[in-house]
Formats: C-alpha cells, structure tokens, sequence
C-alpha cells in the first residue's frame, strides 16, 4: 500500500471536521481565518503550513458536550484541558509532532508569554494566530449574516486585545478583516480549498503501510481518550485482531491491514454523544439507535481516501452478523468476510477484557464462555475454534496491549496534573 501522505491526511482533515458531533465546521473556518491572517502577517510557508494544519485540528481533545458549552463563549475559564489532550493525541505522528505543541498553547494568553512549560518549549507564534482565530469565529452569530457583525467582532476581539492577544496577531487581524473577502471566505470555502492553499510539497511524501499505522494509531486516540476505560481499546483491538489473523494463515499485508482496521474501527464515534458513550445502565431505544450511527461514520470518514476501501470496509462492518441482524447494511452470512468476523471477535474479545466503570475485567474463561453462549450463533464458528486453540496466546496479546495503552494515557494524565499544578 503507498499513497501520498497529502491526500489521505486532508481526506481525514475534511471527514472529522464534517462529521464531528461537538464542533461541526469549527476547524474549517478557524483554518481560513488563520490562513487570512497568517498571510497578512507574512508568516514563512513553513509558519503558514502549521497554522493551518493546526487549526484544521485544533479542538479534537474536545470531548463533551460541557467541555464544547463552554468552549463556544468568547471568555472562556479553564481552556486548557482539552488542547493538552489534543496536543497527547497528535504527537505519536511524526508529520504532526509540530502541530501538537501549537495546539497546546492555542488558548494561551499572550500576557503568560514568559511563563511556558519548559517541558513543552516556548509558545510559538502559530499557537497565538490559532489563538485568536478561534476567538473570531466564536464571536460570530452563525444565524445571522456575517457581513452585518464585522464591526461588533471586531469590537470584542479589540476589547480583550491588552493582555490575551499577540499585539503582532491583533494588528494583522484588523488589517486582514477589513475587506469582505476575508468575512465571506468564512462562510464559503471548503476545507480541500483552504488546505490547497499550502505549499503543494507539504506531506508530499509516499505514506505506506507502515507510516499509515502511525496515522491510524494517532487518529483511534480521538476516539478512545473519551474515557480512561476505553483509553486503549482501539490499540488492544488492533493487536488481538492482527494476533487473530496471523495465527489463521492470512499474509503479512492482510495482517497488517486488519491491524490498521482495528485501530479505526470506531473512528465513527466521533460523531456520537460523548454522554450516551459513557452512559452507565441500559440504554434507551433511541441511544442504541443513535450508537449504531457510529458504523455508518465510520465507512463515510474511511471511505474517502480511496486507498483506504478494502480497511474501510472490514471496520465499518464489524458489527454486521450471519443472521443479517447487524449494522449498518445489514450483510449476511454470505456478504460477511473472514476478515469483518476477525474484527467482530477481536473488538468482543477486548471489550470483555478491559474494565469498565460498572465491573472489573472479565477472566479468559469468562470471556470464552461469554462468546460461546452469545456470539458464536452470530457469527460463525471458524474465528472461535481459533480463539479457543489459541486462547492463552490472544488473551495474553490482549492483556499486554491493554497495559501499554493505559500507561501512555497515564503518562499523559500526570503530565497534565503537573502542568495543571504550575498553572495555579
């Protein structure tokens, strides 16, 4: 597999921007609103490339209805949780590694200039563009005209201009926002048009199976740092998946591509309510209804890098059954892959595994017994004859991963009690 880097992160720039359940179409107008001001302040095309990219992606540690409540009033208190677990999430892809620090500091005040974390480094001027963008689009009444609020954003963003905003940041904004162009693009350009706009060699590299792993690594933590009981459950499902596959004869390519697909298999919660998620109790009708959603999100997001089908289709049907009683296309036995089962097992499999706010970790007979009396009858025996011969090895995979996942969301939770800690 080898597609250019480019294409396939701007495809997933644009389908979380979309289909994002807090923030829809927050990220596309920030970016356009950085790219404006970004060139008004001659930015280097260095400079100008990371604002941007940054701010296509700068609230994806936003993870709650509160958090996103108070993160659309133009005062905010407390910002900065969900930029330093944005910035936790971005920071394993190499190719972001410079947006992760940008995206830390996008909510800091420029009167705290001198007082950034050594461990992170000085605030860059990227972070302060960002910073004040997002501020702009904020103070923007979406219902109405934009045309007729330019002087009253204006106004709230000079208001706060003393001591929260880069003075070089404020003057290009109220330069670059004078025309109509700049308050009319808000509205009226498309994410691929803003992106285009940057240096066209920008992640022009060949992105191959194992960067792509790397990507798709990056991406599961937006969904599973939801909660810290689900922290690593798209890696534990990645790993017993690809265990699965490769213990039933599948080639390495196969086996790597399985893996890829169980670490975005439920990037489709991103358009579901953090709340019904973590929802303890049963559900209403209408809440499954509504999680059920999160199969079809996950084919639409996947399915727009075409490089990406074949994975697209094994994780969006992982919750498809023999009996035709699935989603979100209600396949078959005879539509159903070897492939789609091995995901359906592996995400049972660890689920059963990790605890859970309402009960410890399930035991490896546990699980067995809990697949045998309601999963086999719904698909298949083939994956289980293999999980039961093989049980020790799987259960062992999945316990390994499940540590290694929880000890970075951990290492980052510290990190980010310290940084609380030095705030005060």
């Amino acid at each position: 597999m080898s597609t250019r880097a480019k294409d396939l992160i701007y495809s997933f720039i644009q389908s979380i921007d979309l289909f994002n359940f807090l923030l829809k179409n927050h990220h596309r107008r920030v970016a356009i609103i950085s790219w404006h001001i970004g060139r008004k302040m001659k930015l280097s095309t260095e400079q100008l490339n990371r604002v941007v990219l940054a701010a296509s992606l700068h609230d994806i540690g936003a993870l709650k209805i509160s958090e996103r409540d108070k993160l659309i009033q133009i005062d905010i208190e407390n910002p900065h949780p969900h930029a330093r677990l944005g910035s936790y999430m971005l920071e394993s892809f190499d190719p972001f590694k410079p947006l992760a620090r940008i995206i830390f500091y996008h909510h800091w005040a420029y009167s705290d200039d001198g007082r950034f974390h050594k461990e992170i480094g000085p605030v860059p001027i990227e972070a302060y563009v960002l910073h004040l963008a997002d501020r702009v689009d904020i103070a923007i009444d979406q219902s109405k005209p934009v045309l007729l609020q330019t002087m009253k954003v204006r106004e709230e963003i000079t208001k706060r201009s003393k001591d929260l905003f880069h003075p070089e940041v404020y003057k290009a904004f109220m330069e670059a926002s004078k025309p109509d162009r700049f308050w009319l693009d808000i509205d009226n350009t498309s994410m691929r048009e803003v992106l285009e706009k940057l240096d066209p060699e920008l992640l022009s590299f060949e992105m191959n199976t194992s960067v792509l792993s790397q990507l798709a690594f990056t991406i599961s933590k937006i969904i599973d740092c939801r909660s810290e009981f689900t922290s690593a459950h798209s890696y534990g499902v990645s790993q017993v998946a690809f265990k699965i596959a490769q213990l039933s004869g599948k080639d390495e390519s196969t086996c790597e591509k399985i893996q890829i697909a169980g670490l975005l298999h439920d990037i489709g919660k991103i358009g579901i309510s953090t709340e019904i998620l973590e929802k303890e109790g049963p559900l209403t009708t209408e809440e499954q209804k509504h999680i059920q959603e999160h199969a079809y999100y996950t084919n639409k997001i996947l399915f727009m890098p075409k490089e990406l089908n074949e994975i697209a289709e094994w994780a969006s049907h992982h919750h498809e059954n023999h009996q035709g009683k699935g989603y979100p296309d209600n396949y078959t036995k005879g539509e159903i892959t070897i492939e789609m089962d091995i995901l359906s097992y592996a995400d049972v499999f660890t689920a059963l595994a990790e605890r859970r706010p309402y009960r410890k970790g399930l035991s490896l007979d546990k699980i067995i017994e809990v697949l045998r009396r309601e999963f086999v009858y719904k698909h298949g025996c083939t994956v289980f004859d293999l999980i039961v011969e093989h049980q020790d090895e799987i259960y062992n995979t999945c316990i390994s991963a499940l540590k290694t996942g929880h000890e970075r969301y951990d290492k980052y939770v510290k990190l980010a009690d310290k940084f609380e800690d030095e705030s005060r």
